[in-house]
């Protein structure tokens, strides 16, 4: 199984049944530690390719889970989560993970040559009552501190292979000794040094769970040569379970070129959210949509955009929910496009009404056709068209007043994002609520598969945005998943 696999199981376990903080807006906030002074950053060895970071101070999912009513759902959760331990060599025995977790944890990958999976570090705090014993139920007892201890279990699977307890407290567990002993190493040299994410964590202080990578797990615009290995970007990844949906946050972020969070609000914060809920609702260039969005779109849209004036580089917002599509641009009273020119509507009937300042627009088709020595009325979709504020827009449905003011306001909201120095600004949000599948996140998809039987994890959100200025190297880059947990 592939390492980063087992990562994401690792994470998505930990989230789902050992935590999710519901911090109150004024409810234990000065009194909780942010994440960037958790001692436990101090254990984080360097040239990491995969860490991520929790600060959980309570067991609510726990909690919830037991007073589920459902037999069969606790039973799942339990499952999963036994599973998952027993393949970390953990046994609790009769112990309770939140008798024994104290709150601080990470999990961190690192490049092995050697071996076909990369190697995995994971430290936690335990509670000072508590020891190795507590976590490995061994049959021989075991009570050393500042000692490495070969994990060995007769007849068995463990990833892990070595684990130790520091003085104050920390477990530390790797597949690699080495691991470990650069861990140790880089407590004792942690003054003489920052913290690798020091400057990826500004912003990110009051966050419960953090994962930091140098790829993207999926997206739309970025194809894989974006993230080279000498790539120094980073991105950061926020967790948040919220009515059992699992909302994931990731954010391309570079301290060295001042991409912080910051810079993310004006495009996230104030988004106008179109009450129409369509499926999917992109906003981009002309010359981008073809390359990055053609899977999304139907065959007559692609045919419109193989037919409009590819010259003009004009925002366009398309709009699409099952069998309703619209999509909308700006007009150019120098360069109209015109609509009966295209050749799918060569042989459609014309017929506009003016209302105010509005020009509302029908293209329509009836036939007769002999069949099987019968005549029958064949009837094509209508297309619509409406001029109306400066804006064009066409459908295959009839737009009402107040769906239009909406619309316009939306592209015109998008639009203020670019500035005259923004030569590339573009946002997609796809929407499936009968989903069963997990678009644009492969390992989440791979994790499904193990626990098809016992979980199923759907993704109903995905949300991307992307803007680019003049004259930053780099992009700002954000996407979105909500993923649904049954």
């Amino acid at each position: 199984m592939k390492l980063r696999v087992l990562a994401i199981v690792l994470l998505l376990s930990l989230l789902l049944f050992f935590g999710f903080k519901i911090v109150s807006s004024n409810k234990n906030k000065d009194q909780s530690t942010n994440i960037e002074q958790l001692n436990i950053l101090n254990y984080v060895p360097e040239n990491n390719k995969l860490l991520f970071i929790s600060n959980l101070d309570n067991f609510n999912i726990v909690n919830n889970n037991k007073k589920d009513k459902n037999p069969t759902n606790q039973d799942n959760f339990a499952l999963i989560k036994d599973s998952i331990l027993d393949y970390l060599g953990i046994d609790l025995g009769n112990n309770q993970l939140e008798d024994i977790y104290n709150n601080e944890l990470i999990i961190s990958t690192f490049e092995n040559n050697k071996k076909l999976n990369d190697d995995i570090l994971i430290v936690f705090k335990i509670k000072p009552e508590k020891t190795i014993d507590d976590l490995l139920n061994l049959p021989n007892k075991i009570d050393q501190i500042d000692e490495i201890i070969t994990i060995n279990r007769e007849n068995k699977i463990n990833f892990l292979n070595f684990i130790y307890r520091t003085e104050d407290n920390y477990i530390i567990a790797s597949s690699d000794k080495k691991l470990i002993k650069n861990s140790i190493s880089s407590n004792s040299n942690f003054k003489e040094k920052k913290f690798q994410y020091e400057g990826e964590l500004f912003g990110l202080k009051d966050q419960k769970n953090i994962l930091l990578t140098k790829k993207f797990g999926g997206s739309i615009f970025f194809d894989k040569e974006f993230f080279t290995d000498k790539n120094e970007d980073i991105v950061a990844t926020t967790f948040d379970l919220k009515n059992k949906h699992l909302i994931l946050k990731s954010y391309l972020l570079n301290n060295k070129k001042n991409i912080d969070i910051l810079a993310y609000d004006k495009f996230i914060n104030k988004e106008y959210t179109n009450k129409d809920n369509p499926q999917f609702s992109i906003f981009t260039e002309i010359k981008n949509f073809k390359k990055y969005l053609k899977p999304l779109i139907n065959n007559f849209e692609l045919s419109f955009f193989e037919e409009f004036n590819q010259n003009t580089n004009k925002n366009i917002l398309i709009l699409n929910s099952k069998k309703d599509w619209l999509f909308t641009f700006e007009k150019n009273n120098e360069n109209q496009f015109d609509l009966s020119a295209l050749k799918k509507l060569k042989d459609f009937n014309k017929y506009t009404l003016k209302q105010n300042e509005d020009i509302y627009s029908i293209y329509s088709r009836d036939i007769l056709e002999e069949k099987n020595d019968a005549i029958k009325q064949i009837t094509f979709e209508n297309i619509y068209s409406i001029e109306s504020g400066g804006l064009q827009f066409i459908s295959n449905f009839l737009i009402d007043s107040k769906k239009l003011e909406a619309i316009s306001e939306k592209f015109f909201n998008l639009k203020s994002y670019k500035d005259k120095s923004t030569f590339l600004y573009a946002k997609v949000d796809i929407k499936d609520e009968n989903s069963n599948k997990i678009r644009y996140l492969p390992d989440l998809e791979d994790l499904n598969f193990l626990i098809k039987n016992v979980l199923k994890i759907s993704n109903e959100e995905y949300l991307e945005i992307i803007s680019q200025s003049f004259p930053d190297k780099n992009p700002i880059l954000y996407t979105q998943t909500s993923l649904k947990i049954p």
